[in-house]
């Protein structure tokens, strides 16, 4: 979940990253061809949105086609998106929310709206494709529903079907 008005229904961000000369915890997004950070892609697709006074708040799902060190992150926030509840690339954006119930959710929220819902890769050992699945947490989906962006739940952990069986489109191919 994102502050912002993220007014496409898909795209990617292709920033390179780079460690923060002055505090080696953080990273930072460089401009797009600069030879000092490492190629990093993340492809999105905004599932909901909601019309948050001044801010804007959006349900996006994302893809990392590289694996950088706080790569979502750092790249939703440099697209002027960043995650609620992420203090170090976002800040305390809640307090320019006046609805009052949904200022006081998104201030209480205890981490970072980020869930890692669905991963995939190769055993390194054994060569077999692992599908991992975690449900999404249940304060994630209390914020979802205060914030009305509830309804884009089920759509970014379906197919377009409806099935059952988790996917990753409509997310664009590089």
């Amino acid at each position: 979940v994102v502050y912002g008005r993220v007014r496409v229904g898909h795209g990617q961000v292709a920033l390179p990253l780079a460690s923060d000369p002055s505090d080696r915890r953080r990273v930072v997004a460089l401009e797009a061809h600069d030879p000092d950070g490492a190629a990093s892609l993340t492809l999105y697709a905004r599932m909901a949105r909601a019309a948050a006074p001044s801010t804007g708040l959006a349900l996006l799902r994302c893809r990392l086609v590289t694996g950088r060190k706080h790569q979502i992150r750092v790249h939703l926030a440099a697209r002027g998106w960043p995650l609620v509840g992420d203090a170090v690339y976002g800040g305390p954006l809640w307090s320019q929310v006046r609805d009052a119930t949904l200022s006081a959710a998104l201030k209480a929220f205890p981490r970072q709206a980020l869930h890692a819902w669905r991963v995939a890769f190769t055993h390194p050992a054994t060569g077999s494709r692992l599908l991992l699945v975690a449900p999404v947490p249940s304060d994630l989906r209390s914020l979802l529903r205060v914030s009305g962006l509830s309804y884009g739940l089920d759509r970014a952990l379906t197919n377009d079907g409806g099935r059952a069986e988790p996917s990753l489109m409509p997310l664009p191919r590089c």
